[in-house]
C-alpha cells in the first residue's frame, strides 16, 4: 500500500476547491474535512510513535495551534491513546499490546469464509469425479 502523505494532501486541497464549487457539496465540506483529516491522522499515528505537531499540521492544511487543538479533542473523546509533549512540540503515540482477544478475532476474521469455500470446492471435485465415472 502506498501511503503518499504528500500527495493526500495535495488531493485534500483538490477535494476542497470542488466541494465549495458544488452546490450539493458545499454544506458537506467541513465534516468530509474532519473525516478526511481523521484518516489520514489515524494512518500516519499507525506508522510513527513521536509526530511533530508542525509537521502533522502542514500534513492536514492546518496551521500548528489549530492541530494541536485537534489533537487535544481527539485525545479527550478518546478515539487517539497518546499523549502531547508540549516542550517538543510533538505527539507520542502509546503503544498497546494487542490483547489476546483481539489476535484471536483477527486471526479468525476469515475463518468462516474460507470454510464455505474450502467446502464448495470439494462439493465441486467430488461431483466432477463421480460425472468422470
Amino acid at each position: 500500500v502506498d501511503m503518499d502523505f504528500d500527495e493526500a494532501q495535495v488531493q485534500l486541497q483538490q477535494c476542497e476547491k470542488v466541494c465549495q464549487m458544488d452546490y450539493f457539496l458545499s454544506k458537506h465540506w467541513t465534516e468530509f474535512q474532519e473525516n478526511a483529516r481523521l484518516l489520514i491522522f489515524e494512518t500516519y499515528c499507525r506508522i510513527h510513535q513521536c509526530i511533530n505537531i508542525g509537521m502533522i499540521a502542514e500534513k492536514l492544511n492546518m496551521k500548528a495551534e489549530e492541530a494541536e487543538v485537534w489533537i487535544v479533542k481527539l485525545i479527550q473523546n478518546a478515539k487517539l491513546d497518546a499523549r502531547i509533549d508540549s516542550e517538543k512540540s510533538r505527539v507520542v503515540m502509546s503503544k498497546a499490546p494487542p490483547s489476546v482477544y483481539q489476535q484471536v478475532i483477527e486471526k479468525t476474521k476469515n475463518l468462516s469464509f474460507r470454510s464455505t469455500m474450502l467446502l464448495s470446492n470439494l462439493e465441486k471435485r467430488d461431483k466432477e469425479l463421480k460425472n468422470m465415472a
